[in-house]
């Protein structure tokens, strides 16, 4: 393996690596290929927005090859029942669908809508009134599976009417993810951790990523995050194995393009284990 000696020593322990994602999935393949249940990422949308956190933008030989490399390796990682859950919007979505469905098989790609703002109930879980005209409410998210056919997915939590209120249940996922949490709700999170919201701009809320989590993974998973970003995928595994009383593992990889794996990632991280009582069970490789 061109790079297995740059994570040589890591122990089957939750992890974050820093540095460059095709690399660490290229060292990771010798012992993880067909062992990842779950993949969800939220790759760059090629706005050629420049984030606080990272650039949407400059990929040399162009977005859809820059997502085929990483793509094709996660297929060899995800496991027989594998789930990826990729995060996307209007910008490459068409790209995307088709790029997954030459990888993974038409059969076996779907998508689902998030409505990642003016979610469907207040914060006292009184449904809302629908509002007029035209609005950028939705992302999309790419599911690929390894094998849909032979592959169940978990219930999870989400909102049903009790006789006079919504309560959450367990329920089959929808292909309309509503009430899980939106881009306004991550950025509270993100203040809860560090006492300030915009250190990222576009984070994932922990809720909707940890029931997608719920719903492809069993309590021994391991968890992959190859665009970790902020950290909310770890985040997200940690809280669930709290409700569920599992031991899934999580591996993230993300780069420290504006020191964001140093400042916010492995800081979060580290945060929330030590509140979920489970800080010892994280290791940190650099491979920059």
């Amino acid at each position: 393996m061109q790079y297995g000696n740059r994570l040589e020593g890591l122990k089957l322990k939750s992890m974050l690596i820093e540095g460059d994602n095709l690399i660490a999935m290229q060292s990771l393949l010798a012992d993880f290929e067909g062992k990842i249940d779950v993949m969800p990422i939220d790759p760059p949308y090629n706005t050629a927005i420049d984030y606080t956190g990272y650039k949407d933008s400059g990929f040399a030989d162009g977005w859809t090859e820059f997502m085929r490399t990483r793509l094709e390796i996660a297929y060899k990682l995800l496991s027989e029942h594998g789930v990826m859950f990729i995060d996307i919007d209007e910008n490459e979505f068409c790209s995307l669908y088709l790029l997954c469905s030459e990888i993974f098989g038409a059969r076996n790609v779907m998508s689902m809508v998030w409505k990642k703002t003016n979610p469907r109930f207040d914060k006292n879980r009184v449904e809302k009134p629908l509002e007029a005209g035209i609005r950028r409410t939705h992302e999309f998210i790419v599911v690929c599976f390894k094998d849909k056919a032979n592959t169940s997915l978990n219930h999870v939590m989400q909102p049903v009417w009790d006789e006079s209120k919504y309560v959450d249940r367990l329920q089959p996922l929808e292909t309309i993810i509503d009430d899980m949490g939106t881009n306004s709700s991550a950025k509270d999170e993100l203040e809860d951790i560090f006492g300030e919201r915009n250190l990222f701009q576009t984070p994932k809320p922990v809720k909707m990523i940890k029931e997608l989590i719920r719903a492809a993974s069993n309590k021994q998973s391991v968890v992959m995050d190859f665009f970790a970003g902020s950290g909310t995928t770890g985040h997200a595994v940690m809280e669930l194995n709290r409700e569920d009383d599992g031991h899934r593992k999580f591996i993230l990889i993300t780069n420290d393009e504006n020191n964001i794996c140093k400042s916010i990632t492995l800081p979060r991280l580290q945060k929330i284990g030590e509140l979920y009582g489970c800080d010892e069970d994280l290791q940190f490789k650099s491979i920059i």
